[in-house]
């Protein structure tokens, strides 16, 4: 059974695909989504930014008939979604994966990359969606 499933948000529109993901499966279990926002610090103007992110995930998660949690993070995303999806007790971890490739990702630790390694619980990587035209 899936009872709790987390979500991170960052405005990305990977990051709304896997809200979406999130909510079909939630429906299924009929699981609470708790969706994170983490920020390395809090600025004003980032957390005014992720308030509005999280007011429309709510949206979302509430128009499906599901309940919302959500909370604000003050660390990377990675660590951050380990951190709260043991605290919390989270069954499944929806994060949006960009796909980079070659140097990018070399210089730059994936946070999917870190919370598949991390994680307690089963991690659900969802890809970027391509245009068809």
């Amino acid at each position: 059974m899936i009872s709790r499933i987390l979500v991170i948000s960052d405005g990305s529109p990977v990051s709304e695909q896997a809200l979406i993901e999130a909510i079909h499966i939630a429906k299924i279990f009929n699981s609470t989504i708790i969706c994170i926002h983490p920020m390395p610090r809090q600025d004003p103007v980032q957390v005014k930014a992720g308030k509005e992110i999280i007011e429309r995930f709510e949206g979302m998660v509430k128009g499906a008939g599901l309940n919302f949690e959500w909370l604000f993070v003050e660390d990377q995303p990675g660590p951050a979604a380990v951190k709260v999806a043991e605290r919390r007790d989270v069954d499944l971890i929806v994060v949006g994966s960009l796909g980079e490739r070659g140097i990018k990702r070399t210089l730059i630790p994936s946070a999917v990359e870190y919370i598949v390694k991390n994680s307690g619980c089963d991690v659900y990587v969802v890809k970027k969606k391509e245009p068809l035209f």
